[in-house]
């Protein structure tokens, strides 16, 4: 009997202090809740905007705002992919896509029959919760079909949704564009995901940037000739072909590699203040680019006419002249490679320079690569060139005699 009255004091003790700690922990909690409902907070973000946390100096819990601020674009890869969904826009417009064009927002203001591209120059970015706009300006060439364009200044919106990521084009005047503003906080463009307005984004490392670069200058070269020319290194331009004319004579032996280039070897340098990037294709053609701000640049298409040798020793001078005749003869630079031809054996072995370059064309490889040079106590330099990489490669030795002028001057003659 004793035991159960101990018992039931036991558990009234209990079941007093479990009641007490329940009613604590009911006052901290209210406690919590009433702090909370006094500094509400925001936890709902949309992927894509930009967050930024803000609080007062007394402590209070921060609140999320959306980024609209207007930004300048300055990465390539969003560049790229500006360039690349609005010169789709152009070229459904050129195809007669009715669908695509009306998806994108319709058209009223262009007539595109013959080739076209659109390059980006500049563009401003604000986003909101619902949707991202760039602000853009750029260039339009409107091939001729006689290989000549027409250049048109473009200023362009583009409304890129959050949620479905369809996009739509509209063309905005100059000062629309000088003026423009960022997003309100919920301002929305209604777009609806089609098959053609989904917007599509590329990121370029520096290989694809420098194919880029190559496809807007193979662009030029066979809808606009004279700006492709016009896009060479001045000094290279003037020294490598001197007139637009033998520019072209360039262009009609090369056409066919340029029309698809593929890099496989390629360097970039961006120390200096312009970004260079070098390479060679699968045909060993040079590219030498230098990008000055994004789509500006200027190209050299060889590593030989500008290269100084001038210092070098005789036996190197030597080297390097026989070395720079056979790259001018890779590069299709006959007229150059023909000028150095010393006078009376030109006049003997080739009265003309059609006779030197049926000569080149018949006996030696269309791609020249140099496996070795030596130059014999009589001064004749021994070239051996492969047909390909490869160690198993056919071959051809050719001997050469070079006579030194002053600095890099030089006449050279062969054996035939």
């Amino acid at each position: 009997m004793k035991n159960l009255k101990l018992l039931i004091i036991m558990l009234s003790i209990f079941a007093i202090g479990l009641l007490a700690v329940i009613v604590v922990l009911y006052i901290q909690n209210q406690q919590k809740t009433n702090t909370i409902g006094n500094n509400p907070i925001t936890t709902n973000t949309i992927a894509n905007n930009t967050i930024s946390n803000t609080s007062n100096i007394e402590g209070d819990a921060p609140i999320l705002t959306v980024n609209k601020k207007l930004q300048k674009v300055t990465d390539n890869s969003t560049l790229y992919s500006i360039s690349n969904n609005i010169n789709k826009y152009f070229n459904y417009i050129k195809g007669n896509n009715t669908q695509a064009v009306n998806e994108l927002g319709g058209n009223t203001l262009y007539n595109l029959q013959n080739n076209v591209k659109y390059v980006v120059k500049e563009a401003y970015t604000t986003e909101n919760r619902n949707m991202a706009k760039y602000y853009t300006y750029g260039i339009l060439t409107v091939a001729n079909g006689d290989y000549t364009a027409t250049e048109q200044e473009v200023y362009m919106i583009i409304y890129l949704t959050i949620e479905n990521k369809g996009y739509m084009v509209q063309t905005i005047t100059e000062e629309e564009y000088k003026n423009r503003q960022a997003l309100e906080e919920n301002e929305k463009v209604t777009i609806t995901q089609g098959t053609y307005n989904i917007y599509e984004y590329e990121y370029v490392n520096n290989v694809k940037q420098m194919e880029i670069y190559l496809q807007d200058y193979v662009f030029r070269v066979l809808n606009n000739t004279e700006k492709s020319y016009e896009l060479l290194n001045e000094e290279y331009r003037d020294k490598r072909f001197g007139s637009i004319e033998q520019y072209v004579k360039f262009l009609n032996e090369k056409i066919g590699q340029l029309q698809n280039i593929k890099i496989t070897q390629y360097n970039v340098d961006d120390s200096e203040l312009d970004k260079v990037y070098i390479g060679t294709d699968e045909n060993g053609n040079y590219y030498h680019i230098e990008e000055s701000a994004y789509m500006e640049y200027e190209l050299i298409l060889d590593n030989y006419t500008l290269d100084d040798y001038s210092n070098e020793s005789t036996e190197e001078k030597i080297k390097k002249s026989a070395e720079k005749f056979i790259l001018m003869i890779n590069s299709a630079d006959y007229t150059n490679a023909y000028n150095l031809l010393e006078e009376n054996f030109k006049t003997t072995n080739f009265p003309t320079e059609q006779d030197f370059i049926d000569y080149v064309k018949n006996n030696l490889f269309k791609r020249n690569i140099i496996a070795s040079r030596e130059v014999t106590d009589d001064g004749i330099c021994i070239v051996t060139m492969r047909e390909t990489l490869s160690t198993n490669s056919n071959t051809i030795e050719k001997q050469f005699i070079v006579t030194l002028g002053e600095g890099m001057e030089f006449t050279i003659e062969f054996d035939v």
